[in-house]
């Protein structure tokens, strides 16, 4: 995986941007886990956490930070899961991406 941050001049650091507004990562979660069932959802979301906190420990965050990133990004990925099933959600949602 990539990292969706830049690297600034100024310092040379990388600034992390938030996994929850990654739109198109948080799209293709939900749209991924509302193809699967049972323990391949499972093994699909466990995989992805996982490639997701050794980028975060990688950009040098904490624990703590990265247990909010993935928590916020869990958050997002359950609410586009429930946009999937309002009338047009799932074409709404593939349009945006």
């Amino acid at each position: 995986m990539h990292s969706d941050g830049f690297v600034s001049q100024a310092r040379e650091t990388i600034i992390h941007f938030p996994l929850a507004h990654r739109r198109h990562l948080v799209r293709f979660a939900a749209c991924r886990l509302d193809q699967l069932n049972g323990q391949a959802a499972t093994d699909f979301w466990k995989t992805l956490c996982s490639r997701l906190k050794t980028e975060l420990f990688d950009t040098g965050q904490t624990y703590e930070d990265v247990r909010r990133e993935i928590l916020a990004f869990q958050a997002e990925v359950h609410r586009e899961l429930l946009l999937l099933y309002e009338p047009h959600g799932c074409e709404r949602s593939l349009a945006a991406t």
